[in-house]
């Protein structure tokens, strides 16, 4: 399944009416392909045009205090500090029972994750952000979908946190041995998966 199935399940599903994505970049390629009524996209330099050309912090700090989403896709700087502040805002501004969606949580080669984009397929240290996450808080619940370079699905929920096995867990070499339990990995999804 694709990023824009999986989203547009999303919003079947709970009825979802707004709807804002971080990092557009070609709106052709996600953004266009999203059936929600009401819809916010946001990147600094969009190859293919957006309605707020800016970064996600001065969208976040511009928008007036009282929109809010019922789905995020966050997509943007593929840094783990980047993405976690992102999600820090998106859950500010989340309806209730809203749900993030993070892209590119599943890198496959140590090459994808590495923090320069180096050209190709990159995905940066975004799982970090997502084990990070998972270790640190016990008020959001936390899955990734195993398809399309990985989705992360957050929801505000209590949870308990993964435990990892060793202090330093945001290691190349901790993700790839503990992969399914850190990034609580389910497989492409019925709808089952999105009672989350």
């Amino acid at each position: 399944m694709y990023r824009w199935e999986i989203l547009n399940l999303l919003i079947s599903k709970h009825r979802f009416s707004s709807y804002l994505e971080i990092g557009v970049q070609n709106r052709l390629v996600n953004y266009e392909k999203i059936n929600s009524f009401d819809k916010y996209g946001v990147d600094p330099n969009p190859v293919y045009g957006c309605n707020y050309q800016m970064t996600s912090d001065e969208f976040f700090s511009k928008i007036p205090p009282y929109v809010s989403f019922d789905l995020v896709f966050i997509d943007g700087l593929h840094l783990e500090e980047q993405v976690i502040k992102d999600i820090n805002n998106s859950l500010a501004r989340l309806r209730p029972n809203g749900i993030i969606a993070v892209h590119d949580c599943l890198p496959i080669h140590e090459l994808h994750q590495v923090r320069d984009d180096h050209g190709g397929e990159w995905m940066g240290d975004v799982w970090k952000a997502i084990a990070r996450l998972r270790v640190e808080r016990r008020d959001l619940h936390i899955k990734t979908i195993d398809t399309d370079n990985g989705i992360s699905l957050i929801k505000k929920r209590r949870s308990e946190p993964y435990i990892p096995k060793k202090a330093d867990y945001l290691t190349w070499e901790y993700y790839v041995s503990n992969k399914a339990e850190i990034m609580n990995i389910v497989p492409p999804p019925d709808m089952t998966y999105f009672n989350i």
